[in-house]
């Protein structure tokens, strides 16, 4: 440390995060502006560093940069954003449950898919000419579940 404060690749070394990622939460807003010294470097209080730690254990809670930024604005307002911190993780654990279902439901869905190709081709070997005619492969061209769902949707 500096006598005023810690230089980026200090501050980035005891941080563990690259020097561009500290300049980026300067950007954001996640990061005040850090003074300059007679060089015009950037000297990072320990403020700065205290804001990192947050940032690092926010992102455990599984909180986006904008959420993080969010609740450090409550904060400076003078409000404690704890109440805004339980429904951002609700949300989360909401979609999150929501994802899984549909992960779910496209697991026994290529499953099915799968049994239906085994009995087709019930050996990696044995080419069923009959059944794989199609432009690229019949067996998917001729797949009737889900027509008008695009694939992304998983």
């Amino acid at each position: 440390m500096s006598q005023k404060g810690f230089l980026i690749g200090e501050l980035s070394h005891k941080m563990r995060i690259s020097t561009q990622t500290i300049r980026y939460y300067e950007r954001l807003g996640l990061l005040n502006e850090p003074e300059r010294n007679t060089a015009h470097y950037r000297i990072y209080s320990e403020e700065a560093e205290q804001r990192l730690q947050f940032i690092q254990k926010a992102k455990h809670f599984g909180l986006s940069l904008e959420e993080i930024k969010s609740l450090i604005e409550i904060r400076a307002k003078g409000v404690a954003p704890c109440a805004n911190l339980k429904a951002m993780v609700e949300k989360h654990l909401n979609d999150l449950e929501q994802r899984i279902q549909e992960m779910l439901a496209f697991r026994q869905e290529l499953s099915e898919r799968y049994e239906q190709i085994e009995t087709i081709i019930p050996d990696s070997s044995a080419v069923a000419t009959e059944i794989c005619q199609g432009k690229i492969c019949g067996i998917i061209e001729r797949d009737n579940k889900n027509k008008t769902k695009n694939s992304t949707d998983y």
